[in-house]
């Protein structure tokens, strides 16, 4: 019955997933969104497979993170209220992490639930949550405190670059791909084959990242949440809304600090949930 319950349950997602139509902040220095067709993606040491052309994998990520909302059963797991919990909060425009108490509650879901009474779904609550940005899973390098942030634009496109200096060293954001509008008098833009690097020059030597790879979107674009210091080693992480269909969502975090030898960032978490 209840593998039954859950079969059903997947079938119905996938349904509703086709047819549902404080720190002083740091300004970016250099900072510039130009056209650039960037060799350095060659250099990348983050390379998908071709034949998927997907990156980051989710299911390769460890840390667990998690928004403030109210979610499908599947989409929160039963060991979530044993986790410590640490909150990025947003507040004008500066940044703050701190942990916090996280509160998990079951809730009627509507769009699964037959009938009023049932439960399945969470509600996933804080003490504060206007100012929640993401919640992340207590890391050994978390400190409770201001975070130093970054301008950076919401989308860069492909032929599109971002340069900036944060804490020092020199960055740049470029995205490859194929751009096209929908109709010639549209203003929507339709990418295909994307692929979002970071560049970083860290004591005289030039490092290329790969940190989205997507084939297609579908009424959706990639979005950078965040760029910031949060694991306190005084170099970039970055938080990107990764999904590449508008019924997703996917913040996925990349962090400087758990990185290889002579890697810039590492994508180590992410949250996939679906909205309708």
């Amino acid at each position: 019955m209840k593998a039954a319950f859950k079969t059903l349950f997947l079938l119905i997602i996938i349904f509703q997933f086709l047819s549902c139509n404080k720190p002083k902040t740091e300004t970016a220095i250099s900072s510039t969104i130009s056209k650039d067709s960037n060799e350095d993606s060659k250099l990348a040491v983050n390379a998908p497979v071709e034949n998927d052309f997907s990156f980051p994998v989710d299911s390769t990520l460890p840390v667990k993170i998690l928004r403030l909302e109210t979610f499908h059963y599947d989409e929160v797991e039963e060991n979530y209220d044993k986790k410590v919990w640490f909150g990025l909060f947003k507040n004008n425009n500066d940044y703050s992490l701190s942990e916090t108490k996280v509160s998990f509650k079951r809730v009627n879901d509507p769009i699964i639930d037959e009938n009023e009474e049932d439960k399945t779904g969470w509600e996933v609550s804080a003490s504060v949550k206007d100012s929640c940005v993401i919640l992340i899973e207590k890391l050994p390098y978390f400190v409770d405190g201001n975070i130093s942030s970054v301008k950076i634009p919401e989308s860069i496109y492909p032929e599109e670059s971002f340069k900036f200096n944060f804490k020092g060293i020199e960055y740049t954001l470029y995205a490859t791909g194929k751009k096209k509008k929908e109709e010639p008098d549209s203003d929507w833009i339709v990418v295909s084959n994307y692929k979002l690097y970071l560049t970083a020059v860290i004591d005289g030597k030039k490092m290329t990242e790969l940190l989205v790879a997507k084939k297609n979107f579908d009424d959706q674009m990639i979005k950078i949440i965040f760029g910031g210091d949060l694991d306190d080693d005084n170099k970039l992480d970055l938080i990107i809304d990764t999904a590449s269909h508008y019924n997703v969502t996917s913040p996925t975090l990349y962090l400087s600090k758990p990185g290889e030898k002579r890697k810039v960032i590492k994508p180590i978490g992410v949250f996939t949930a679906v909205g309708c």
